[in-house]
């Protein structure tokens, strides 16, 4: 098998900088370019090479880049061939050419040993093993497909990813690149109802590992525009990629989940949520059949599911058309105290604010969304207090009728609140509430918020946060003892927003405030006359 003489210098460049790039042995990298500048095929030093991947203390990520130049040259050279071609050929010639025979097996004993090392628990290791699957998958597409999909070698690499012990695969972040591409997004869609678990609830980290990787296939109109292909759009007869072929393959998907997902945890269903408003919904052909499935999640569970399932409803509701009765009193309800601590608590927000856009909402049903949040933000973490109150303040802006609420009689009640505090020898900034009861007329304990009553309380809670510890609630509470603001806050900015956020903020505010030192440190010492050294003695 002779090999142009032209081109053996470029092998040699490939393994020296795939060599110089992960520190690949000199020894390694002295056999893989005599091998690649060999006019035969050595099949026994590339077994050598194939089987350093089967030893626990090889380096194998320099092995895996060593074959990744290898196989492609010898892919490139017709060395390796399909099934199909290999049987022509036995047939043609009477017996198969025996070095493409060996490279063949060598080839497929080299995919089997980086799978392995795809299902690694190393970040690492299992990112390049998926780089180098995929460019091989590539390689095989280009010089024996002639620009098809080796569907099998990417049913193994899906395989591999689903049933990883680890959950999620280590090596689905590095899939996530290709996930983008066109071709790969069709094909995986195609091949994924295949690799399902029968029962979700038998083989939960199974299921969660399937999820996984379908929560990263976006059919969304950012991928869509970009148009990136992994091997190429294929031809006008046969291409790569169709939306609507691969939306049909999307829905087998969905009514695969739906069929094995019956009994399963809240771990497993809470993903299936996520999956299904994040890549499934907006490319069913019925959505109308979800109405029972999340009408079921939203009973039947409380948090991040029912939360989950209420954002379904309200895409159906607004897709739809259908109708919910009890839905401002189901998000009402979630509001409660442990829902700071909530993973999707960003979205509550977001849905409420949609929910209470509409001015002809009853008074009385805004008015406890808006005592509800008072009382929230007074025992909420500072992020949460701060987004509560700006809420707040656009729903009195929204609603005219409910800014009442600040001139009430009641509202005299925070002063009340705040001498009784006094006495009791709370200090304002602790804001201890379980300390002395006043008179609201507002039902905090009522479930419908319609008879909760706050049209006959007041907002005295802003001005007790008004004596908040940190200043940004504080300034955030005062908008109740001035004019309201002409326009709404922006509420998106602040969802995001953490404790350490407001910390580094109020640093940056006071940090002209220290003075420097003026005098040179002659040793580990502090300067004289330091205001330290009145309090505490330096041992």
């Amino acid at each position: 098998m002779k090999q142009p003489l032209a081109k053996k210098s470029a092998h040699k460049a490939d393994v020296e900088v795939s060599a110089k790039r992960v520190n690949v042995p000199a020894e390694l990298q002295q056999k893989a370019n005599a091998f690649l500048n060999s006019s035969n095929v050595d099949t026994k030093v590339l077994r050598e090479i194939v089987y350093l991947l089967e030893e626990p203390e090889c380096n194998a990520i320099g092995v895996m880049h060593v074959l990744e130049v290898i196989f492609k040259n010898l892919l490139k050279r017709k060395c390796i061939l399909s099934a199909e071609k290999q049987q022509d050929k036995t047939k043609s010639k009477g017996k198969a050419n025996q070095p493409n025979a060996k490279c063949q097996t060598l080839y497929n004993k080299a995919w089997s040993f980086m799978l392995v090392r795809l299902g690694s628990a190393s970040k690492e290791e299992s990112g390049v093993a998926l780089k180098v699957c995929m460019q091989l998958i590539s390689s095989e597409s280009k010089y024996i497909y002639s620009n098809a999909w080796p569907s099998d070698r990417l049913r193994s690499v899906l395989e591999t990813l689903v049933n990883s012990e680890t959950t999620p695969p280590t090596a689905v972040a590095a899939f996530q690149k290709y996930a983008r591409c066109l071709d790969v997004l069709q094909m995986t869609y195609q091949l994924l109802p295949e690799l399902a678990p029968n029962s979700f609830a038998d083989s939960p980290n199974i299921a969660l590992n399937y999820l996984a990787i379908i929560n990263l296939l976006d059919l969304g109109k950012t991928v869509l525009n970009a148009k990136e292909y992994h091997i190429g759009p294929g031809t006008d007869k046969h291409p790569n990629f169709e939306y609507n072929q691969t939306r049909k393959h999307l829905n087998a998907v969905w009514k695969g989940i739906i069929a094995s997902c019956s009994g399963v945890d809240e771990k497993v269903h809470r993903q299936v949520l996520v999956v299904l408003l994040e890549r499934i919904l907006p490319h069913l052909q019925d959505p109308i059949l979800l109405t029972d499935f999340l009408m079921d999640s939203l009973h039947q569970f409380d948090g991040p599911i029912a939360l989950l399932a209420l954002q379904g409803i309200f895409t159906l509701m607004q897709q739809q058309n259908i109708t919910y009765p009890d839905v401002y009193q189901k998000l009402y309800n979630m509001f409660y105290p442990r829902m700071f601590y909530n993973k999707y608590k960003a979205r509550l927000f977001y849905l409420a604010d949609i929910f209470l856009t509409s001015t002809h909402l009853p008074e009385n049903l805004v008015a406890a969304f808006v005592k509800r949040l008072a009382r929230l933000a007074l025992k909420s973490p500072t992020e949460d207090a701060i987004i509560m109150i700006r809420f707040i303040c656009n729903l009195l802006l929204r609603h005219t009728g409910l800014q009442r609420l600040i001139c009430a009689t009641g509202a005299e009640s925070g002063k009340q609140y705040e001498n009784m505090l006094k006495r009791a020898g709370c200090h304002l900034d602790c804001i201890a509430f379980a300390a002395v009861e006043i008179s609201d007329p507002y039902d905090e304990t009522e479930l419908d918020p319609v008879k909760a009553g706050a049209l006959k309380s007041s907002l005295w809670e802003m001005s007790l946060l008004q004596k908040h510890a940190v200043p940004e609630v504080a300034n955030a509470a005062r908008f109740v003892s001035k004019s309201l603001p002409v326009v709404e806050f922006d509420l998106s900015s602040l969802l995001e927003m953490k404790e350490c956020d407001i910390f580094d903020d109020g640093v940056k505010k006071e940090v002209n405030h220290f003075t420097l030192g003026y005098e040179r440190p002659s040793n580990f010492a502090l300067p004289q006359n330091d205001i330290v050294t009145k309090y505490w003695d330096i041992i």
